[in-house]
């Protein structure tokens, strides 16, 4: 059983020590950074040759340890958000051009073209609404 030093049989110049420790422990914590939305964009774009850039800039924000207001997160967020949703107004409006390619513009897809379209600017609505609440 390995032996232990009571508090009463401890030196007191270590009392002393873990006390200072302790009380400047606080002391050094970062600040938030002023603008972190600004880099949030600025990591998108330098993603933006990426596959999935919003997915990849998410993870380097997720690593990132960095101190953040619940504010700044929440923007964060927003701007992430309207990244992917960015991204998948591409896919529909991809795969709206590929349908059109393959099966042109008749009675029956003309409805399914429509559909796809209004989808892709349901997306970028929302997209830019993201954007506009997580500010400029």
């Amino acid at each position: 059983m390995p032996h232990t030093l009571a508090a009463s049989h401890r030196p007191a110049g270590l009392d002393a020590l873990l006390d200072h420790v302790a009380a400047n422990l606080g002391t050094t914590e970062q600040q938030p950074a002023p603008d972190w939305v600004a880099d949030v964009r600025s990591a998108l774009a330098f993603n933006e040759s990426a596959s999935h850039p919003a997915v990849i800039t998410l993870r380097d924000i997720l690593l990132d340890d960095a101190p953040r207001t619940p504010e700044q997160a929440l923007a964060a967020a927003r701007v992430l958000l309207a990244a992917h949703t960015r991204e998948l107004a591409q896919l529909a409006e991809q795969h709206t051009k590929e349908t059109r390619e393959q099966y042109g513009v008749t009675r029956s897809s003309r409805g399914l073209l429509t559909g796809m379209s209004n989808v892709r600017k349901l997306l970028d609505r929302h997209a830019t609404s993201l954007d506009d609440r997580a500010g400029k």
